[in-house]
């Protein structure tokens, strides 16, 4: 049986870690995000949507893996930088509009939950 390198913390970390890797798994997944201070960024919604679930399935995981996606890239936008990601992409968020923080994940923590959602459906053993 061949070793399945998301079931635990530390295999997610180095694949996580190795830039090459990412940038090809992105190229490859195709998700289109919204380049905001040098990184693409994925609101809940967008990540509910591509992954098919519901957004309270993503609330879930970040409740429970909080401090391994903010490790990995995922931040609460609010204030300035908020307001400026607002002027930016207004057009295409429509969940931010009154909002005095809004969730963003990076290509990274976009990654780091699609590894999470593998482990805990049941498909391998997470640690």
């Amino acid at each position: 049986m061949a070793k399945d390198l998301t079931n635990s913390g530390i295999e997610r970390q180095n694949i996580l870690n190795n830039q090459y890797a990412l940038n090809r798994i992105q190229a490859y997944v195709g998700i289109e995000g919204m380049l905001f201070e040098g990184e693409y960024r994925f609101t809940k919604k967008m990540i509910a949507d591509f992954f098919q679930v519901d957004t309270s399935t993503v609330d879930r995981y970040l409740s429970t893996h909080e401090t391994e996606l903010k490790q990995n890239g995922y931040i609460l936008s609010k204030g300035k930088q908020l307001k400026e990601f607002k002027l930016q992409f207004f057009h295409l968020i429509n969940e931010a509009k009154n909002t005095p923080q809004l969730g963003l994940f990076n290509f990274r923590s976009f990654l780091n939950l699609a590894m999470l959602f593998r482990c805990m459906s049941g498909m391998a053993e997470c640690r």
